[in-house]
């Protein structure tokens, strides 16, 4: 048994796992010792924050070029913007765009904007799960000692017709 104070229990807990991977993810596979997993968590998490950064940016940009353009102020417009990316950079021109197109491009990169957001959390979500389900496997046995047989039997009626079946066993040694 062990003696003071301790994170979590002394049993393999997979609401310990939960926790831990709510609390930041990947804490959970490392719990878990499956720390293979950590940079998969991590790479989901970031590449779904890229897109959301990169939906928002267009979003807001071709938002504030509309605001402008139907403002009633022909001195107040956006021209161009500029979308970073990992390796650089793209300037997306607004010349030539009229007000509906400015409001279609808006609401679909809001749309996009949503399903990353969504997309996020179901990592999120499924990081959580992985560390759940990881936990209940931890003191599972994957031995040799298991066997499985599979014998027809016949059940053999009296007042009724016989009926046939299968029998399934599952044997732990």
């Amino acid at each position: 048994k062990r003696e003071g104070f301790h994170i979590y229990p002394e049993e393999h807990s997979p609401k310990a796992a939960a926790i831990s991977s709510a609390i930041l993810p990947g804490l959970g596979q490392a719990y878990n010792k499956k720390y293979w997993k950590i940079p998969i968590v991590y790479a989901g998490l970031a590449t779904a924050g890229y897109f959301i950064y990169y939906n928002y940016t267009i979003y807001n940009n071709f938002r504030t070029a509309y605001i402008l353009q139907t403002d009633g102020d022909s001195t107040t417009n956006l021209s161009s913007f500029d979308v970073w990316y990992i390796t650089g950079k793209q300037t997306i021109n607004l010349s030539g765009y009229e007000s509906s197109a400015l409001q279609t491009v808006q609401n679909q990169y809001r749309n996009y904007t949503d399903l990353s957001v969504i997309i996020a959390a179901g990592i999120y979500a499924l990081n959580i799960l992985d560390a759940v389900v990881d936990a209940h496997f931890y003191n599972f046995d994957v031995s040799d000692n298991l066997s499985f047989n599979v014998k027809p039997y016949l059940l053999p009626g009296i007042n009724t017709a016989s009926r046939g079946g299968l029998s399934l066993t599952l044997t732990f040694r």
